[in-house]
């Protein structure tokens, strides 16, 4: 996920809180807002951190290849190999 996608995603969360509850107190409204741009982070970071964990993974197999059996191409193949679709 890049990140105009992660910003996107917390804009849309925001946009949605401030449209689901119009006529809270603007306090309230504001301590809503910041609690939903919190979780919204929250949720862009664990995607981060997924993303993170295939690429430790990832490179722990290419560790893992044998120079006298594998080529660079071994490698590309573990690198491009489909993961996780966030």
């Amino acid at each position: 996920m890049n990140k105009d996608q992660a910003y996107h995603q917390i804009a849309l969360a925001c946009l949605k809180s401030l449209r689901d509850n119009p006529t809270a107190a603007s306090k309230d409204k504001a301590q809503e807002l910041f609690d939903t741009i919190d979780q919204a982070f929250q949720s862009q970071f664990a995607l981060v951190l997924a993303e993170l964990e295939d690429a430790k993974q990832r490179l722990a197999l290419i560790d893992q290849l044998d120079p006298q059996q594998h080529s660079l191409a071994d490698a590309q193949t573990i690198i491009n190999a489909k993961g996780t679709a966030h």
